[in-house]
């Protein structure tokens, strides 16, 4: 059966709602419960629930139209009619009861298929006023996070329900003076009615490993807006929660050296220019920002932006990581601060992190240029990679560099003696095991990763005829979307052919 949705109204005081995005394409199947539809009132963002199993035929409005409550908003065939006769119908007004002293606040329903909720914290203190729209309370369940707004002013006389609480629906939490949703009166409780919709479904909080990163709803939108990824950044709000305030310190923009606090630590980083396309360029394994003095010098010549780092374990960074996702932590917290839209370059092991770091920003990434990427076929050269991690002598270092091509063995003793004096504190050790065995068998898997970005996003691999450390038939195993590119060099194309590099990376954002 066919059957019109229309904008639903989330709460007593809503009028209208802006569409954020729909979660669902059009033509497929939905369950009951599943998020269809994001949604923006003027107190939070939400997410709406499938009141009942069907199919999106068709939408009706788009991101950033502002619909007005009861209007038309999408086409949908539904398996039973009877599951949303109330989706759009409008709130009932709550019911009062003046010659009661107090009125009961129960666990709302946050969903359709929740069943109860852990009360995260109080917002209110007891004794505490509130106005009409404030948030009272922070709600758990098993997808997300919420923040409750009070329906009306009034004040917050006790508390029934202490954080940590696991609480059915429908059951007290506290006891106020004003109105709620449905009041039971103390004198003759009555269980609360359910509500019609869903009053607040909070986006669910990216993983730090238990799934409770805590932001609150306009930090989410804001982050989203920004392509700051929450999980880069430090809550300074109750409990950790991430706020307005922390989101806005992480997008503020940086220009010229200093260093940047990380997941992983300090890092080093250079960020150069203020107009043009922004070019986050990530060096390889055992390199550090310096491998790209050249290129970004040219890429700002042509009128763009450039930000260069250490990534943690290299360089200038206080910062350590064992493992890819640390990387990409740093890296996410860089890109935070830059103006999007970002096109990525990548250096072998860089690669890898610019893959990753695209999956993670979405939106904010323009495209993604990959040097010699590791990660795409099944060996890698191991003598270069654990022989770096566990180099201690210049001699050591100067050998192995020249397995990277002619420019690699050209580098001055003060340099070299730099760089062992770097591979001498061992610190790279952890990150050559994450990267391959000994053998030289490749732990990073790039083609998944690839395989998941959108079809959109412009992407581009250079391999050198002459690598000695990854195969150019590698390039074989990419998907056939991705442009490749073959030049004559080693594993530094980069240092070997500075002008083609360049140019292929200022075609970064082009299919063409």
């Amino acid at each position: 059966m066919q059957l019109v949705l229309t904008m639903p109204r989330l709460g007593e005081t809503m009028d209208e709602g802006t569409i954020l995005g729909w979660l669902v394409p059009t033509g497929t199947a939905f369950k009951r419960g599943d998020a269809i539809l994001e949604l923006e009132t003027d107190k939070t963002v939400v997410e709406y629930p499938a009141l009942g199993d069907g199919v999106l035929d068709e939408v009706m409005v788009g991101p950033g139209d502002r619909i007005a409550v009861g209007a038309p908003i999408a086409q949908v065939t539904v398996g039973n009619a009877a599951d949303w006769a109330d989706a759009n119908a409008p709130a009932e007004a709550p019911a009062t009861e003046t010659a009661q002293p107090f009125a009961i606040l129960t666990m709302p329903r946050l969903g359709e298929t929740m069943e109860e909720g852990i009360i995260g914290q109080w917002l209110v203190a007891e004794g505490a006023a509130y106005a009409r729209g404030d948030a009272i309370l922070e709600i758990e369940t098993d997808k997300t996070a919420a923040e409750v707004p009070a329906l009306s002013a009034g004040r917050l006389l006790r508390i029934l329900a202490q954080p940590g609480a696991r609480i059915a629906v429908g059951q007290p939490i506290a006891e106020v003076d004003g109105e709620v949703e449905a009041v039971a009166v103390v004198a003759t409780p009555a269980p609360a009615p359910e509500p019609k919709a869903a009053q607040v479904v909070a986006k669910p909080a990216p993983s730090l490993g238990d799934g409770r990163l805590r932001a609150t709803p306009l930090a989410r939108r804001v982050a989203r807006q920004k392509g700051i990824s929450l999980q880069s950044l430090t809550g300074t709000g109750r409990r950790g929660r991430i706020e307005r305030a922390d989101v806005d310190r992480a997008g503020a923009s940086i220009v010229g050296a200093g260093w940047l606090d990380t997941p992983a630590g300090r890092i080093a980083y250079e960020v150069e220019g203020t107009a043009g396309r922004t070019y986050l360029l990530i060096h390889g394994f055992a390199g550090d920002r310096t491998a790209w003095a050249a290129t970004a010098s040219a890429l700002r010549r042509a009128g763009h932006r450039t930000a260069i780092f250490d990534m943690p374990g290299h360089g200038d960074s206080a910062a350590e990581a064992a493992d890819l996702a640390a990387l990409t932590d740093a890296a996410a917290t860089l890109a935070a601060h830059l103006p999007g839209p970002l096109v990525l370059v990548g250096h072998s092991l860089g690669a890898a992190v610019a893959v990753a770091l695209a999956a993670r920003l979405g939106a904010k990434i323009a495209g993604l240029v990959l040097l010699t990427p590791a990660g795409v076929g099944p060996q890698i050269g191991a003598e270069f990679v654990h022989g770096m991690a566990g180099a201690t002598t210049l001699g050591e270092v100067g050998h192995l560099l020249r397995l990277l091509g002619p420019k690699g063995g050209a580098l001055s003793d003060a340099v070299l003696a730099q760089m062992a004096g770097q591979m001498a504190r061992g610190r790279l050790k952890a990150l050559a095991g994450a990267l391959a065995s000994n053998e030289g068998r490749q732990r990073i898997d790039l083609i998944r990763a690839l395989q998941a970005l959108p079809e959109a996003l412009p992407i581009r691999a250079v391999f050198g005829t002459e690598d000695r450390i990854v195969a150019p038939t590698d390039a074989l195993n990419l998907p056939a979307r991705v442009a490749v590119h073959f030049l004559p060099t080693g594993h530094m194309p980069q240092w070997d052919a500075p002008r083609d590099v360049v140019d292929l990376i200022l075609k970064g954002a082009s299919n063409d």
